[in-house]
């Protein structure tokens, strides 16, 4: 959703018009619901999904007509059983679309997108710990599944904007004293994986205390029962570690960074979802 207003924004900044398509309700068995969007541009559309297939190549058409009006709208379009069959469709359901038209160069425009960015993005943030090769591919994995992403590394050649173009923020940190640099909430979630076991246990021995969502730590088992083993010498009891997740990610056999990173997004977009559960180790 992010990138949806990032290039809404780009584009009106470029002098272009462009549309929002949002979903604005649904019932019945639909392929999106409430809150997905779109952004379409003369081009065609440059981000976003309200759900592919008929309603999106629809939602397109209308949005390329509202571009040619200036007039922004509202649409229903109904998946009953018949018309399912007439979009190539069985979902059966109606869903509410709304065609926002935005102006090329319009300030007022561009303060509207800004304001409904900041109203559409999820509460938050993934703090991911460390700036290597896995974060490299992690990055853009969340962010493309609508986590907001920020990386905090204690090396300055591994904190650059280049490195994680898709990062909500880069913080060049001192992984001894991490509250100094953020404030964690139990709306978020952290992912550790700096350059090594110390840092990693470092990391995690400050953020177990702290209220999170989630905590996943990247590691072998090896690692991971030795990590343990530490922590609870410093004191954490079972109920520390019910929120922890390590090693991180779904059991894919993942080996690659890329890899990792599809293991990892799969199990955060099932807490999400509230579908992760576990018992202390």
């Amino acid at each position: 959703m992010n990138r949806v207003f990032q290039q809404l924004l780009q584009t009106l900044a470029a002098g272009e018009d462009a549309v929002l398509v949002s979903i604005e309700s649904s019932s019945g068995s639909t392929p999106r619901g409430p809150g997905a969007c779109m952004a379409v541009t003369a081009k065609g559309r440059v981000a976003g999904t309200i759900g592919g297939g008929a309603v999106e190549h629809r939602g397109e058409r209308i949005a390329l007509e509202v571009l040619q009006s200036g007039q922004s709208r509202e649409e229903t379009f109904l998946l009953r059983p018949a018309q399912a069959r007439d979009l190539g469709m069985i979902c059966g359901g109606e869903v509410q679309v709304s065609f926002r038209y935005l102006a090329g160069g319009s300030g007022s425009d561009a303060a509207w997108v800004r304001q409904a960015q900041k109203r559409r993005l999820p509460p938050g943030r993934v703090y991911i710990f460390g700036g290597g090769h896995v974060a490299r591919a992690l990055v853009p994995a969340l962010t493309a599944v609508e986590f907001r992403c920020v990386v905090l590394e204690d090396r300055a050649e591994f904190c650059q904007p280049e490195l994680f173009p898709d990062a909500e923020e880069l913080l060049l940190i001192d992984n001894a004293r991490v509250t100094d640099f953020v404030t964690l909430t139990e709306e978020d979630w952290v992912v550790i994986m700096t350059r090594g076991h110390e840092a990693d246990l470092l990391v995690q021995s400050q953020v177990m205390g702290l209220p999170v969502r989630y905590i996943g730590v990247i590691g072998s088992q090896r690692k991971t029962a030795a990590v343990t083993a530490k922590l609870r010498e410093m004191g954490f009891s079972d109920e520390d570690f019910r929120k922890v997740w390590a090693p991180i990610g779904l059991p894919i056999r993942s080996e690659t960074p890329a890899e990792i990173a599809v293991s990892v997004t799969a199990q955060m977009i099932l807490e999400r979802a509230g579908g992760l559960v576990k018992e202390a180790p």
